[in-house]
Parts: structure tokens; C-alpha cells; sequence
């Protein structure tokens, strides 16, 4: 009899399961099809493929210690308890009550003329239960659950772009260290050549002209120099802030992007991009909700059913009070349904219906999104490359020619403004360079996070078939059991515990 009944309360929940909308994914990336290369979902974290001590101990600092994923957690907590809320309606509401009442009656109200006081002591317990015959509490739980996985994903969200600002703004902080030091060097070279620009106008070689277009020159470099050490300390102080500390606290032994390895790009399926990056797995949420939400509206709809009983003692005498003659009772059934509302549940169906097909445009342009981010990061690393690689040799070509210009005009051979040319074009070689290799750091970086950058293997929380599909979630489900919220919130709290 009891399993019928369940039986028949499930199947008389309204509104559609939730089915994943479809959004066609290409086989290949663009980008790396013409190298039959496609991707793969990062590596368990990820910044430490850079190969760099100094970057993992700032990440782990700022998964630690940042104020916004602090702020996350305290969201998805908020979020865990709403979807506690409203799994209480799943079950019955007991309370407990005693009383004692001390009073005087009218002696006119009785026949004897004395004045009457009377006492009254009452204790019971009294039991309440809407029946939830068309999945009305169960489709609030559904949403709040949903909810609150969006809220993990959304602290996953806020978690990769984090370690993609720590990681980005310590390679441009190693990128101004580096320049500034070729600055450095750049105006050390202008003063040995301003030198013997000087030497050669006192005996008569050289003019006037050219020492002071080399002082320009030098005075030119000299005013480059502050410029790129004020964005290396503000780069610094940018990372004190993303990893929640003060400058001063921050110490920093890294100067150079060579002593940072660049990650080479690995094999894979596009098709797991959908897996992993969090902003995805956030709109589906945000999906699940809206329908149990559709679902909840209609439940509205239909007629609500209530229990209640009372069941304790009353007597005049407290030591009567627990005693068969002192028992009371009261059993009530309360039906309820809206006649007019002046069409307040249709516009709530209609808002629920125009906030789901919202959100699947939301969705599925996530979607469109990623595979943009992806195929824009490949690119990038592709062309990065190629260009680093072809002004690693424009430098040594550079440098080169700077010393031969040097010899030559000690002898005579060549003026000064081949020098001048030669000096410039080596330092801008440098110089970009520098850039370049930041470049394809940043091309890495931009990968990682486009990818969904992972910080420990993914733990799938929406329900999915074991083809990879979405799997219907009902509208109301099977009536839960007293754990069964309990062990629903579990897994969201180890699922977050994992991710802290």
C-alpha cells in the first residue's frame, strides 16, 4: 500500500524533466587542425607546468588568502543552507507545547455566589504536513540544490581567473624586471660610446653634432628606465593584492622569463572543454533551476493538501495531568485552492518559461564562447611562437652588428650614425624580445583558463548517463527520505572541500 502510494504521488508531479538543450560542438579546433593537433583538459594544476617554484607558492597563497574566493565560499554556504530551507517542507513539522493557565471567572456566570478560580495545565505535541501531491516542495528543493551547485561553479569560476591574473601578472612583473635590467645595460653602452664620441670630437675626429645626438640619445634611454620600473612596481603591488597581502610583505626572488618554462600543448578532445570549464557547468546549473522553478510555478496551480493533529493531556489538576482521563486529540484536513488571483500564477509561468529560454541562449552562447576563447589561445601560441622564435634571431643579428659597427668606427670605417642605428636596433631587439617571450607565457596562460584550468581532476555534479549525455532530472522526483538532503548537502560540501 505505501509503495502504491508513492508510486502515485510521483506521478502526479507536473511540468517537464530537465533534458541538456543541444549545442553542436565541431570535432577539431580551426587552429589546430592544419598541426593535427587538438586539446586536451589541463593537467591537475596546471601553473605548476611553468616550472616555477616562486609562481606555485604565490598561487597557493592566493587560493589561501583572496578576499573574492573567501567571498565565493561564504555564497555557496548561503547557498547550502536556502536548499536546507526548503527541504524541510519535504517532511512533517512537529512542535512541542505546555501551558498553564491561572485565571479568575465572573461569579455572576455560576450559580454560587463565591468567586471561582480556576487553573489549567496542557501539554502537546502537534504534527503538520502539506502532502505534496504535485511536486510543489520537492521543485523548490530541486531549484535550491541547483542553486547551490551554481554557486560552486561560480567559485570555481572566480578560482580560474584568479590563478590566471597571479600567474599573468607575475610574467609581467618577471617581464619589466627583465627589461629594466636590458635598459640598464643599454644606457651603460651609450655611455662607453658617448665617450668615444667625445674622445674623437677633443682630437679633432668627430663634431660637436654627434656628441650631442648620442647625450640625446642616452637621455632618451635614461627617461625609458623609470617608466618600466614604476609598471614593475605596480605589477608588484597587483600581485600583493590578488594573493591578499601588503607589499612589504611580499618578497620576490625571480627577475628573468627564462628561468620559466613554457608548457607544451598536449592531445585531447574539444569535446571535454565542456567538462571543465566551470562558467559551462554554471549556465547548466542556472538551467536545472530555471525548470524545477517552471515546475514549481505550475505545482501552484493545483489544489494544496494539509495535515495537522494534536495529541496530549489537559487537566486542572497537574498531578492528573498525565493520565488517561486527561487525554485530547484533534485530527484536521485542510484543502486550499486559488480561485482568482487576477492571473498572478500564469504571468509567474510565463516569467519561469521567458527565464529558461533565456538562460539556454545564455547557455548555449557559453558555449560558442569557449570555443572562441580556445580557437583565439591557439592561434596566439601558434604565431607567438613563430614570432619569438624569428626575433630571437633578429637579436643575435642585432648584437652582432652593434659590436662590428663599434670596431669599424674606432678605425674610421663607418660614421657615427651607423653606430647610433646599430646601438638603437640592438636595444629594441632586446627589448622586444623580451616581449615576445612574455608573449607566448601569456599565449600558455590564456590557454589554460580558456580551457577551464583545473586545480584538482573534475567532479561532475549534474546528473549525466554513462555516454557522457545529460540525464533527465524529474520534476519532482521520489519522496526523500529523513538523510536524504543531508547526504545531497554532503556531496556538495566535499565537492567544495575538495576545491578549498
Amino acid at each position: 500500500m505505501a509503495a502504491a502510494m508513492a508510486a502515485l504521488l510521483s506521478a502526479c508531479t507536473v511540468g517537464p524533466d530537465y533534458v541538456r538543450p543541444e549545442q553542436p560542438v565541431p570535432v577539431d579546433f580551426r587552429a589546430s587542425s592544419n598541426e593535427r593537433q587538438v586539446l586536451a583538459r589541463p593537467k591537475s594544476r596546471w601553473w605548476t607546468q611553468f616550472g616555477s617554484a616562486e609562481l606555485n607558492a604565490l598561487v597557493e597563497d592566493a587560493l589561501a588568502s583572496n578576499h573574492d574566493v573567501r567571498a565565493a565560499k561564504q555564497r555557496i554556504a548561503q547557498a547550502e543552507a536556502k536548499a536546507g530551507i526548503e527541504a524541510g517542507a519535504l517532511l512533517p513539522t512537529v512542535q512541542g507545547s505546555s501551558k498553564m493557565e491561572t485565571g479568575k471567572k465572573s461569579s455572576n456566570s455560576f450559580a454560587q455566589s463565591a468567586t471561582v478560580v480556576q487553573q489549567l495545565y496542557q501539554a502537546s505535541i502537534e504534527v503538520s504536513y502539506e502532502i505534496d501531491l504535485w511536486g510543489k516542495n520537492r521543485s523548490a528543493m530541486s531549484a535550491a540544490l541547483a542553486t547551490a551547485q551554481s554557486s560552486v561553479f561560480e567559485r570555481e569560476t572566480v578560482v580560474v581567473t584568479l590563478v590566471a591574473d597571479v600567474v599573468g601578472t607575475y610574467f609581467q612583473y618577471l617581464q619589466s624586471c627583465e627589461r629594466a635590467v636590458v635598459a640598464k645595460r643599454n644606457i651603460e653602452n651609450m655611455k662607453r660610446v658617448l665617450s668615444k664620441v667625445e674622445h674623437r670630437q677633443r682630437i679633432g675626429e668627430g663634431s660637436e653634432l654627434e656628441v650631442y645626438q648620442q647625450a640625446t640619445a642616452l637621455h632618451n634611454a635614461e627617461a625609458i628606465l623609470p617608466v618600466i620600473e614604476l609598471t614593475r612596481e605596480q605589477q608588484l603591488n597587483r600581485l600583493a593584492y590578488l594573493v591578499g597581502k601588503s607589499a612589504t610583505e611580499l618578497k620576490l626572488e625571480g627577475r628573468s622569463l627564462d628561468d620559466v618554462m613554457i608548457p607544451e600543448v598536449s592531445e585531447g578532445l574539444p569535446s571535454e572543454l565542456l567538462l571543465t570549464r566551470p562558467d559551462i557547468r554554471r549556465a547548466e546549473a542556472n538551467l536545472v533551476a530555471a525548470n524545477a522553478n517552471i515546475n514549481l510555478a505550475r505545482a501552484k496551480m493545483f489544489p494544496s493538501f494539509t495535515l495537522t493533529g494534536e495529541r496530549g493531556w489537559a487537566s486542572s489538576d497537574l498531578h492528573n495531568l498525565i493520565s488517561p482521563g486527561s487525554i485530547i486529540w484533534t485530527l484536521a484536513g485542510k484543502l486550499a485552492q486559488t480561485i482568482f488571483d487576477n492571473g498572478k500564477s500564469n504571468s509567474e509561468i510565463a516569467y519561469y518559461e521567458a527565464r529558461w529560454n533565456e538562460l539556454v541562449e545564455l547557455y548555449r552562447q557559453s558555449i560558442i564562447a569557449s570555443l572562441r576563447d580556445v580557437e583565439d589561445s591557439l592561434a596566439n601560441i601558434r604565431y607567438s611562437k613563430e614570432r619569438d622564435e624569428a626575433q630571437g634571431l633578429m637579436v643575435g643579428s642585432a648584437r652582432k652588428a652593434f659590436t662590428l659597427s663599434q670596431g669599424a668606427f674606432s678605425i674610421g670605417i663607418v660614421d657615427y650614425l651607423t653606430v647610433l642605428e646599430t646601438e638603437r636596433t640592438q636595444y629594441n631587439a632586446e627589448d622586444i624580445k623580451i616581449q615576445t617571450r612574455y608573449g607566448r607565457l601569456s599565449a600558455a596562460v590564456g590557454l589554460f583558463k580558456a580551457l577551464g584550468g583545473s586545480i584538482e581532476p573534475e567532479k561532475e555534479e549534474l546528473r549525466t548517463n554513462p555516454d557522457g549525455t545529460a540525464a533527465p532530472i524529474p520534476a519532482g522526483g521520489a519522496v526523500p527520505g529523513p538523510g536524504d538532503f543531508q547526504n545531497q548537502s554532503s556531496g556538495l560540501r566535499a565537492y567544495y572541500d575538495i576545491h578549498s
